[in-house]
């Protein structure tokens, strides 16, 4: 994706420069990074992205966590799985499902039209149910998961298991995908946050054997089907162990640190070890694998919540929830840092040293990268956070 390609090496704006920053950690080690630049904002297929939208994640959710357990109630993660195999595809692409998506419109358009005894192009009509028979029939494995969630959390049983337990607060939603020996393992972790502080046991019971049945009834529809056994998993979580927060701090970490050969024991290997695995091997099924995981998941969301009168972004005073995008394009916080002009910055992706001066701010800080960029005659002024100076 040309996107993801450029991420992190434009400069962000005619009225933006490229400029570099440096904080401390608690531990003493320094992090270095890059501002003033354009991002993809890609979860699914760029590391740095993916990081970065992560542990804001991570924070907003340990929010929530905190707003419910000082209201005196209680979370449970629910995980839904679906039964798959080797090959099953993973999804559709943006444009299939955005065309899809209009195809379905106008076929609804078409039934209210002939029941009002409206005139319909029939001609037409058959093309497009044709057509639109066509992309359902190319599904994939995450396709689904959004029919069966949407059938899950829905309809008049759904309605009354949300006032039990002093009514359900809200819920977020994450889809996390892995590669395995039987294909695209593709399923839900979900949070329910309800008002009463109650077991686990009592709400596995009740909502939650309900929402799996639900759950495997809609993929049952869609041609897929769940184990009894092993389909759904419903446990309390505390804060930062076991809950969605812990979740988005181990995606970091993962794709930070294990985006190598440790594939997961018994859910495969996540996309960023598939990255690694086609880059260093080259071999054709994992690249194949790649480019249809590039396909299927642009586009999607990673984190949805509840909505209406179950918003738990409002509820742990959140706020707006800013987009993948967003998140991306924020630097880094720093006191103070180097603004570089284009040259400089043109040099070093040219020369291919970006990285190299990431290094030298870490181990030596500021100064020692300012140094750096002078021996090699660079152009760059120093400037306190938010007041960023054009270098001479």
């Amino acid at each position: 994706m040309k996107r993801v390609q450029q991420c992190g090496h434009k400069i962000g704006g005619p009225d933006a420069g490229p400029t570099l920053g440096v904080i401390t950690n608690k531990d003493g080690t320094r992090s270095a990074a890059y501002g003033g630049l354009k991002h993809c904002g890609s979860v699914w297929t760029c590391p740095v992205c993916a990081v970065k939208v992560a542990t804001r994640r991570a924070d907003d959710l340990a929010a929530v966590m905190r707003a419910v357990h000082e209201r005196g109630g209680s979370a449970f993660m629910l995980t839904l799985t679906m039964r798959h195999a080797r090959g099953d595809r993973l999804g559709l692409s943006t444009i299939e499902r955005r065309r899809r998506d209009l195809l379905e419109e106008r076929r609804a358009d078409r039934e209210v039209a002939e029941a009002n005894g409206w005139d319909v192009d029939e001609r037409a009509a058959e093309a497009e149910e044709i057509e639109l028979g066509g992309i359902k029939a190319r599904e994939g494995c995450w396709d689904v998961l959004g029919y069966a969630w949407a059938a899950v959390t829905s309809g008049s049983t759904w309605v009354k298991d949300s006032t039990l337990f002093g009514g359900l607060l809200g819920w977020a939603r994450v889809v996390e995908v892995t590669d395995g020996a039987n294909g695209w393992h593709v399923h839900v972790h979900a949070l329910l946050c309800f008002a009463d502080d109650v077991a686990a046991e009592l709400v596995a019971a009740g909502v939650g054997a309900r929402m799996f049945g639900r759950w495997r009834r809609a993929l049952e529809r869609r041609g897929f089907d769940a184990s009894d056994e092993h389909g759904w998993d419903l446990r309390k979580a505390q804060l930062g162990e076991g809950d969605l927060a812990d979740y988005f701090t181990k995606v970091a970490h993962e794709v930070t640190g294990a985006t190598g050969k440790q594939g997961r024991s018994r859910g495969g290997r996540t996309p960023m070890q598939l990255l690694a695995d086609a880059v260093d091997t080259h071999r054709a099924e994992d690249i194949a694998r790649w480019w249809e995981w590039e396909e299927a998941s642009d586009g999607r969301r990673q984190l949805t919540w509840s909505g209406s009168s179950r918003d738990l972004r409002t509820l742990s005073g959140l706020g707006h929830e800013a987009t993948d995008e967003e998140i991306a394009d924020e630097d880094q916080e720093a006191d103070v840092r180097l603004s570089l002009t284009s040259d400089t910055w043109g040099w070093l992706g040219a020369a291919d040293r970006e990285v190299e001066l990431l290094e030298v701010a870490e181990r030596c800080g500021l100064a020692g990268a300012s140094q750096w960029l002078e021996e090699r005659g660079l152009r760059h002024a120093t400037a306190q956070a938010g007041r960023i100076p054009a270098p001479s």
